[in-house]
């Protein structure tokens, strides 16, 4: 299986260190890379200031993405995300604490991949990540990175998404 990454945006460090410590548990390898604010998170897709450094950040094929977050929330990172072309296909799952209808509509609507209330427990939060790992990482088929798709024009970049 290829390296795999998973980017968390999240505003709350105790959160941030919950899943880090969740996913030791769980068995997941060094893959979580994370993203402060909503800003913060499309610099990191941008490869922007901190990072650049593509090595140590690289593009994650699964983003858990926190509803509430500083500067931009988390709908506005998401439609982002699904009006640049070259981001399409990553992953991304709405993480968050709500579980208000309009908030899940919403997320739906822009593109989310899937909506999840974030669990109360570490043990819940271990079978959450055992279980995201069985289907997007053991079963889902990503698509290479930096490899062209039919039709797409290797020899003219620019106009290419």
């Amino acid at each position: 299986m290829q390296k795999f990454w998973i980017l968390q945006v999240e505003d709350d460090e105790n959160d941030v260190r919950l899943l880090q410590f969740a996913m030791e548990s769980a068995g997941f390898p060094d893959c979580l890379r994370t993203a402060n604010s909503g800003q913060a998170a499309i610099d990191y897709f941008e490869g922007r200031g901190v990072f650049a450094d593509r090595g140590r950040y690289p593009l994650p094929q699964l983003v858990l993405l926190d509803l509430r977050l500083p500067r931009l929330n988390g709908l506005e990172v998401l439609r982002w995300l699904r009006e640049h072309p070259r981001f399409c296909h990553i992953v991304v799952i709405m993480f968050t604490a709500s579980a208000h209808p309009d908030d899940i509509h919403q997320a739906c609507d822009l593109g989310a991949n899937a909506f999840v209330q974030k669990p109360s427990t570490h043990a819940e939060l271990i079978k959450f990540l055992q279980c995201l790992r069985g289907f997007w990482f053991e079963f889902h088929q990503f698509p290479l990175q930096g490899v062209p798709r039919i039709g797409q024009d290797v020899t003219r970049p620019e106009l290419n998404p």
